[in-house]
């Protein structure tokens, strides 16, 4: 039994760890080996490329990245074949594994799309192809289930790996003078956030600022001299949160790792503005933050490129959270009880008897 692996960015890593991990306690000899990076390799995938440790984002970074993603697109194609795979699983990753979503099918590969691309924000014009090309398509995202079921198709919510991760954990700590600043795991995102966060600190020198540092972009890390009060972790989010007060988050995963670990935050974002304008007449969301997207209502604040000001950003950290702790709690019991090992695991394993 073998099971091939692609998934594109930190996130998804991160979230695929889990099932890499469900999968390999629900039978040990399922061979599992992929492209994913060091929460999957940890897990029990053999790594045969780390594309998560560089991700590309963003419509002008792409094309401008067009022919190392064609190089890498033949290259996985071709460790797809010389592993010997069964089943193929794509998380997100929608631009690149799509196209090897149809490869896969034509070769009579399983296909199994683990985080399926998020076609009610952009680019529904994806459900046809996603659905042909896919035998099963499992979200970590409860309302998802409804979303596809009111357009005549099936997705099965599976649980969320992050929920099951942090079941019972609350990290927030109120009046700790504590902010984890979690700026992202691209480079542009860095580069774009990172000021703005050395400003509000050298502001607000009574609070401690704990920058989470991903893996992606520690070897190339802007050499800037920073505030004394910003203190830098290469440590996991849910270790570095803990007895926080606040958090400033880049749109992503992050966002729903800290709303599980029960911290307020506000939602900062700074995109490269060619891209941005291209978003703007694709995207068919209100929010850009997944708890408010889960819970379809403003829970987070949400503050996008020049709303990303010190001035705004201090005025939330002083302020009170009341409100958005009653909305986490709510979060928390929405997103369920479902479970990988469950729900995730035996359809998956299916795919080999069929």
């Amino acid at each position: 039994m073998r099971v091939f692996w692609i998934a594109g960015e930190p996130s998804g890593d991160l979230q695929a760890g889990s099932l890499v991990r469900a999968l390999h306690q629900a039978n040990p000899n399922i061979m599992q080996a992929g492209w994913g990076g060091s929460k999957m390799t940890a897990a029990g995938m053999q790594q045969k490329f780390d594309l998560p440790g560089q991700p590309f984002m963003g419509f002008v970074e792409v094309v401008l990245r067009a022919k190392t993603i064609m190089k890498l697109s033949n290259q996985v194609k071709k460790d797809i074949v010389e592993f010997g795979t069964q089943v193929l699983i794509l998380v997100d990753y929608a631009g690149f594994n799509l196209r090897i979503a149809k490869w896969a099918k034509g070769k009579g590969l399983r296909v199994v799309y683990f985080i399926p691309p998020k076609i009610w924000a952009w680019n529904e014009s994806r459900l046809t192809s996603l659905m042909q090309h896919s035998d099963e398509v499992l979200s970590i995202l409860p309302f998802e289930e409804s979303w596809y079921a009111s357009r005549g198709e099936q997705v099965h919510y599976v649980g969320n790996p992050l929920m099951e991760k942090y079941v019972g954990l609350n990290h927030y700590k109120s009046g700790s003078k504590k902010v984890v600043l979690l700026p992202g795991s691209r480079v542009q995102e860095i580069s774009r956030l990172l000021p703005v966060f050395n400003s509000l600190a050298k502001e607000l020198t009574q609070y401690s600022f704990y920058v989470v540092r991903a893996p992606s972009v520690r070897s190339c890390w802007p050499k800037k001299v920073l505030a004394s009060n910003i203190i830098i972790e290469d440590r996991e989010i849910v270790e570095v949160a803990k007895g926080a007060q606040y958090a400033l988050t880049c749109s992503g995963t992050a966002s729903l790792e800290i709303a599980l670990l029960g911290i307020p935050q506000a939602v900062v974002y700074k995109a490269n503005l060619i891209s941005l304008a291209i978003a703007k007449q694709l995207v068919n969301v209100r929010s850009m933050s997944l708890p408010n997207l889960i819970m379809d209502k403003a829970m987070v604040p949400e503050f996008l490129q020049g709303q990303v000001t010190v001035a705004n950003l201090k005025a939330l950290i002083e302020s009170s959270p009341s409100e958005q702790l009653i909305d986490i709690e709510r979060f928390r019991s929405y997103m369920g009880k479902r479970s990988l090992i469950k729900d995730a695991v035996p359809r998956i394993l299916a795919l080999f008897n069929d």
